[in-house]
């Protein structure tokens, strides 16, 4: 029953981050005179149009949906500079950027064999998502310091503070997915544990 409760809550949880994060994002709709491809560009870090917005440590490449890329408001630059941070903080060694690329190689490798052996209907599946989950909390340091870097390149490419206020709001509203995520997800899995 426990287990129900719990669920329940996180469910409800991830409902009201989903609410506030498109909330934010209306907020942040603010035209600016260059575009979140230009931002990265800039930096000289390669930029590719990918199906959703994030840095590959292993291609050394920044990839942003179209709109992000070719768009011009407060959020899609703030997205843009979020990721050429997470680049820039790499190529500097920063610990905390290395520790968070390492954790995403073996995270991927969790997730990859724990769908391998839910194919299989093979019961330590539930453990090895767990873990996967549960080393994305690793991130959340990393992705802190990325947006405050974000927050950094904003300032030195001119945009107002007003414009900085809504994209730090909307850049923490999108860092809380980074600790929501693997919870809910651990309270469906326990739930789905509980239930088996």
């Amino acid at each position: 029953m426990l287990f129900y409760l719990w669920a329940g809550l996180a469910l409800g949880l991830l409902a009201h981050h989903t609410h506030r994060r498109k909330a934010l994002e209306r907020e942040a709709g603010v035209e600016l005179p260059f575009s979140g491809g230009y931002l990265v560009r800039k930096r000289g870090i390669p930029v590719r149009a990918g199906r959703s917005d994030g840095f590959s440590p292993l291609y050394g490449t920044v990839f942003l949906r179209r709109g992000v890329m070719e768009g011009r408001t407060v959020r899609d630059v703030a997205l843009a500079a979020h990721e050429a941070a997470h680049a820039l903080r790499l190529a500097r060694g920063e610990r905390t950027a290395w520790l968070a690329s390492r954790v995403m190689v073996v995270r991927w490798m969790l997730f990859g064999s724990g769908l391998t052996l839910a194919f299989l209907l093979n019961p330590a599946a539930i453990g090895v998502l767990a873990l996967a989950y549960g080393a994305g909390l690793l991130v959340i340091p990393e992705e802190r310091e990325a947006s405050r870097e974000a927050i950094l390149i904003l300032r030195e490419e001119g945009v107002g503070e007003a414009e900085i206020e809504g994209a730090r709001r909307m850049l923490e509203g999108y860092g809380d997915s980074y600790w929501l995520v693997p919870i809910v997800a651990l309270a469906l899995l326990g739930w789905q544990a509980v239930a088996a």
